[in-house]
């Protein structure tokens, strides 16, 4: 493979297989590269959700960091190509119609790496040479007779050849295929373990369709479903492709999941990761069959999602009882529209909308939704007779609501609710009619100030997100939701109380509690028995003197918890906060009135053996806070101390055997360092007492495969600069910190030598 940076183009017509080339070229050379990446649909996800999301896309999955701030694809493009320019990439862009999209997600070779393949499907073979003049084309040809017989045959029959008595036909289909896999896999799988008269039925009807007719030929194994399976097949070809298969599951409310397997083995639709997919000449089918209700009237459709067409009925007041389904995808202006349309629309089981101004309010919505997902909802209310009993998912986030109506505390089916950054919300409903709710979100609702005490007792609730609710005062005196995953109350301000927690509460993993106004924790905390992540950041006012174990914790945050003035110290503190997750009785003695920062000393700390990241920073820590002996933390990796106020840290830090991460950042009167392990990451930056400080640091490789990123002083640097000169590969490097003798380890090589 040359290190030129190539451009690969497949192109054909639709079904032909481009896409399923170009996926088994990536998976048999994906390992080759620094990062790679697969865009599937592109066409198909510029108009629904415009060419920055792709951007973000590219972007997350060849460097596994998310992009937020990406303000237009011009912007975009400049980023791709800051970030990627120095990669070696394998990126697959999937069924490209526009030049456009290309320029935004591949502008040109010096966008990427040497040795970069990016490979592009499209039916266009010219939009392929006119975004790149050295595309290297290469022609997806259908396949032969005899090797669409042998697919065929596969689908069919599991072998390589018809079956008896099945030849004739078998051939008679092949014909009608015209050479596409697409074709072959669709119709085959409609023929699989049917009687012989099934099969001419079918391949008369093939016989009167045109050649170039593909869609018409694809039709015929829908028009072989049931009722059920062809309006499941429509569901998830007009709203639900790319989505989560049980999240679908639930929301359509059929017999789901065998119907969706009848739906797999006839090739209608395939099931990657979870997630629905289909090809799009098969998306393209049921789309015209759908179109077919009412070629002039949107009104008079069972399904509309193309936003020409949404307005129109919503405009136009045309909607009738025949609509079941409505998709507006994002689009850039606001739109007043008359809430009277949907008044007609009575039928409506699934509704998504966005974007969109009432200037004359609204009366009905019909109580047949199963899905509602609203966002920016520009009224305070909803209509009162609105009481969906088959609602399953509630989203409305950045709406306007105040309250909802008394029905939605009788919702049995409602499994999410999610109201986030609804500012103007001051009320939440009553949950006891809220059996099957699984996700609860109200992150960024700054006005509400309490929640319903029924709230404590949902058994199916699995993440319970208030996250900045910052008006939040209190919570139900006590909580028993005993399939509770992840509680977060971070940003919550004036929250002072924590509820008493429930025996049965032994699946909470994650508790977020970072920025909170809590006094104390309870002693039923130790009922969170399986809790592994516990953050109190910036937790100033917490203390206890309670005695509790958390057995399962394996990161815990207690950074920006700085110990309070000296008379209080005894009750309050970063200690307080040890004492009572590790249940620990100690001396402290009193603190030098004269210190300017509190000597917060840690007891001999034990109970944590499943502790792997432990945040200590900003703590206002001081030499002798950390215990001598800490070979209780067994499985500590992380430690971070930044910004405290040591001057030295104690040799037992050698004792942790499993640590990779030392962060010091801005401990500014650190003036030593214990001996560490070599396979220890160490960060000092902005520890300016350390003697022969440089703010230089070295990243290289270890025999083990570790990157560390270690300070540098001059001394160091300037062997470590010999040494690269020389092209030293292996060995050792000394320098001296003060007294201690620093033994770097080289590896492969000293490969890069910089500034950060």
């Amino acid at each position: 493979m040359s290190d030129d940076v190539h451009f690969i183009g497949i192109w054909g017509m639709p079904g032909i297989g481009k896409t399923t080339l170009a996926h088994a070229i990536y998976d048999k050379i994906c390992h080759q590269f620094e990062a790679s990446c697969f865009i599937h649909d592109v066409r198909e996800k510029v108009e629904k959700d415009g060419l920055v999301n792709l951007q973000k896309q590219l972007l997350f999955r060849t460097l596994k960091v998310k992009q937020e701030n990406l303000r237009d694809y011009h912007y975009g493009m400049k980023i791709i190509k800051d970030r990627l320019s120095n990669k070696k990439v394998l990126i697959v862009i999937d069924d490209v119609d526009k030049v456009e999209q290309l320029q935004a997600l591949a502008g040109s070779c010096d966008w990427f790496g040497l040795g970069s393949r990016i490979i592009i499907t499209s039916k266009d073979k010219h939009l392929l040479i006119k975004h790149h003049r050295d595309t290297i084309v290469y022609r997806a040809n259908g396949l032969d007779n005899d090797e669409a017989l042998e697919l065929f045959s596969w689908t069919v029959f599991n072998q390589t050849y018809p079956k008896k008595y099945f030849e004739d036909l078998s051939n008679g289909f092949v014909k009608y295929a015209t050479g596409l896999p697409l074709a072959l896999k669709v119709l085959g799988s409609s023929m699989i373990d049917r009687p012989r008269e099934v099969w001419e039925d079918y391949l008369h009807q093939l016989e009167e369709i045109p050649e170039e007719e593909i869609l018409d030929k694809l039709e015929i194994s829908y028009r072989g479903l049931t009722e059920i399976e062809k309006n499941l097949f429509l569901d998830i070809a007009c709203f639900f492709k790319g989505e989560d298969k049980n999240r679908v599951a639930h929301i359509v409310g059929f017999d789901n999941y065998k119907n969706m397997e009848t739906l797999k083995d006839k090739s209608l639709i395939t099931n990657f990761g979870g997630k629905l997919q289909m090809n799009y000449l098969i998306q393209e089918m049921a789309w015209r069959v759908v179109n077919r209700e009412s070629p002039w009237q949107p009104g008079i459709r069972s399904r509309l999602w193309l936003c020409k067409d949404v307005f129109h009925v919503l405009k136009e007041n045309t909607g009738t009882e025949v609509v079941e389904g409505m998709v507006l995808n994002s689009h850039p202006h606001k739109e007043n529209l008359n809430g009277e349309a949907f008044s007609n629309m009575i039928n409506l089981r699934l509704l998504k909308i966005s974007n969109v101004n009432l200037p004359e309010g609204l009366n009905f919505l019909s109580n047949k939704l199963r899905m509602m997902q609203w966002r920016d909802y520009p009224l305070k209310s909803m209509p009162n007779s609105f009481q969906p009993h088959n609602l399953v998912e509630f989203i409305m986030p950045r709406s306007h609501l105040e309250q909802l109506p008394e029905g939605f505390g009788y919702l049995a089916k409602l499994r999410l609710m999610d109201l986030s950054d609804s500012q103007n919300l001051i009320k939440t409903p009553n949950f006891v009619g809220l059996p099957s709710l699984e996700r609860l979100i109200f992150r960024g609702c700054t006005r509400l100030h309490d929640l319903h005490p029924s709230v404590g007792a949902l058994k199916r609730l699995t993440l319970l997100n208030l996250k900045d609710c910052k008006s939040l005062n209190s919570l139900p005196l006590e909580i028993k939701m005993k399939s509770l995953e992840i509680f977060i109350l971070s940003g919550c301000v004036r929250l002072k109380k924590f509820s008493e927690i429930g025996t049965n509460m032994t699946r909470l993993s994650e508790l977020y509690l970072d920025g909170t106004a809590l006094e104390e924790l309870p002693l039923s905390i130790e009922h969170l028995t399986g809790l592994t992540l516990l953050s109190l950041k910036d937790c100033k006012n917490i203390s206890c003197s309670t005695r509790v174990n958390l057995p399962s914790l394996e990161t815990l945050n207690l950074s920006g918890c700085k110990g309070q003035q000296p008379n209080f110290w005894h009750s309050h503190g970063i200690f307080q906060i040890f004492r009572l997750i590790l249940g620990i009785d100690y001396f402290f003695p009193a603190p030098c009135p004269e210190q300017e920062s509190i000597n917060l000393p840690l007891p001999m700390l034990f109970g944590l053996s499943s502790l792997v990241s432990l945040d200590l920073s900003d703590c206002n820590l001081s030499d002798g806070a950390l215990p001598d002996d800490l070979s209780c933390f067994s499985s500590l990796e992380v430690l971070k101390l930044n910004k405290n106020n040591f001057t030295r840290l104690p040799d037992s830090i050698s004792q942790l055997s499993k640590l990779t991460c030392l962060h010091l950042e801005n401990c500014t009167r650190l003036q030593s360092l214990p001996n560490l392990p070599s396979c220890v990451s160490v960060n000092v930056r902005g520890c300016t007492s350390l003697e022969n400080y440089s703010d230089e640091v070295v990243p290289w490789n270890s025999p083990q495969g570790f990157n560390f990123l270690h300070f540098v002083t001059s001394e160091h640097l300037g062997h470590l600069r010999e040494a690269a000169t020389k092209g030293i590969d292996s060995g050792y490097l000394y320098g001296s910190v003060k007294t201690r003798r620093s033994k770097i380890q080289s590896g492969s090589g000293i490969r890069a030598l910089g500034h950060r």
